[in-house]
């Protein structure tokens, strides 16, 4: 099934119509995938917030949380392998989801840059559509994050400067993207991609369900980041080695691990909703050393729930866990936290107090408006031709007449092709006081 409800249309007034474009790299289960999590929390806000937009999803597979009265979900095939995924774009597939005769874009929100400069070609040169791009940068694959030989950082960069605006989720992924720019492409405009490259936090998810004291025998160390040398899981299993020779009144709980690497360590496997009530079990967390420079949302989820985390201090932690962290610089700092936060209850009363607390303040409710801002900036590039020129005219006076005319009616009716943009036609036509826009279709109020 390629379509969720795509041609249903109930009249209601929808001025824009945005695409949500994937970066899918864990198809084995969807739900634990980074663009379902923090696209699902989007549009749960975004679409109550602007409920004068109408998100049309790319997904591999129909999912509840993106079933929205203003969302429509279009199953999009893409490879499972992630480096696959970055190199493959389905133009055959996209042509027929953008269906420019039948359908208007306004936004594009890319969740993957690498194929936003393919996005652009496609609008530009196979629809009359002139969406404006914008998106977020998730993961980029600089030399500390990528130990494989080939990569797609050009067309990485190449798409940020095709987007309007790119969230990162701290200052420091941002301030990295600058830093190999040049070396990536010698003629990139830094001063216009270090305005386009906005630190953009990612709320802190709090799924409901169950919530239950944290485990004392034995007391849980979790480390729920992806078990890779970039998030410094190596690193990790030395640490809680040496712990384990002082001491055996643990486990270490590895969520997203395949083995089992260490007798002291389960790899237990739940839905969203059972992993943060596994979570609320955990005595402390652990964040070492993040390689690709950028917020850890695994330590949002535990920290929402009461976990505290043990950083390694550096500005990408420090800049959203603040005072709610507990923070080391050296490896012998970091086993004396360790084993203070073990033993010390009221020290890590204290610190689960003040994660909870910071887990508020950052909500997704309260992020969402600073994912808005995007859409806002995005508005102010829209073009218009003038209310006097002869085609619009035409247009205004043919929606009057039938009442009700899809695009495909009014290009129809004027002979126009993909060769005449109708993006100019149509952002005059929302402010016609008289003329509403539906998800597919222009009509008299």
């Amino acid at each position: 099934m390629n379509n969720f409800f795509q041609d249903a249309d109930d009249g209601r007034e929808y001025p824009y119509r945005c695409l949500v474009y994937p970066n899918i790299t864990y198809q084995k289960d969807f739900t634990k995938d980074s663009y379902y999590i923090v696209m699902s929390n989007i549009l749960k806000y975004l679409t109550e917030l602007r409920k004068d937009i109408h998100f049309t999803v790319l997904t591999p597979e129909i999912m509840p949380g993106f079933t929205y009265s203003n969302t429509e979900q279009i199953v999009y095939e893409q490879p499972t392998y992630p480096n696959e995924m970055r190199q493959d774009f389905q133009t055959k597939q996209l042509k027929r989801i953008t269906d420019f005769k039948n359908k208007d874009w306004d936004f594009v929100y890319s969740y993957l840059p690498e194929h936003t400069l393919l996005l652009e070609n496609h609008f530009y040169n196979m629809t009359n559509c002139r969406p404006i791009m914008f998106g977020y940068s998730a993961y980029i694959e600089i030399p500390d994050t990528t130990k494989y030989r080939g990569n797609l950082l050009r067309h990485h960069y190449a798409g940020l400067m095709s987007m309007n605006s790119c969230g990162t989720n701290s200052q420091a992924v941002k301030d990295v993207i600058i830093k190999h720019a040049p070396t990536c492409l010698p003629n990139i405009d830094v001063e216009k991609l270090e305005k386009i490259i906005k630190p953009l936090p990612r709320g802190w998810d709090n799924v409901k369900g169950e919530r239950v004291e944290p485990s004392t025998n034995p007391k849980i160390i979790v480390f729920n980041h992806r078990p890779n040398s970039y998030k410094s899981y190596d690193w990790f299993l030395i640490q809680m080695d040496k712990l384990w020779e002082q001491r055996q009144d643990f486990k270490v709980w590895v969520p997203l691990a395949d083995s089992k690497d260490r007798e002291y360590i389960y790899i237990s496997k739940f839905n969203r909703q059972r992993y943060f009530t596994e979570l609320s079990r955990c005595w402390v967390g652990v964040c070492g050393k993040s390689h690709h420079r950028g917020w850890a949302n695994s330590a949002s989820d535990g920290m929402a729930v009461g976990t505290p985390y043990i950083f390694y201090d550096v500005d990408y932690y420090s800049q959203y866990a603040e005072d709610a962290g507990v923070y080391f610089n050296t490896d012998n700092e970091f086993m004396n936290k360790m084993n203070k936060i073990l033993d010390d209850e009221s020290y890590r009363k204290t610190y689960s107090i003040k994660s909870k607390k910071i887990g508020k303040k950052n909500s997704w409710k309260e992020v969402i408006k600073l994912y808005n801002e995007h859409f806002i900036m995005a508005e102010q590039k829209f073009e218009m031709v003038k209310e006097t020129a002869e085609g619009y005219k035409k247009i205004v006076d043919y929606i009057h007449k039938k009442k009700s005319v899809s695009k495909r009616e009014i290009m129809e009716y004027l002979g126009w092709g993909k060769g005449i943009p109708f993006h100019i036609y149509r952002n005059r036509l929302r402010n016609e006081p008289t003329i509403k826009l539906t998800k597919n279709r222009y009509e008299v109020k």
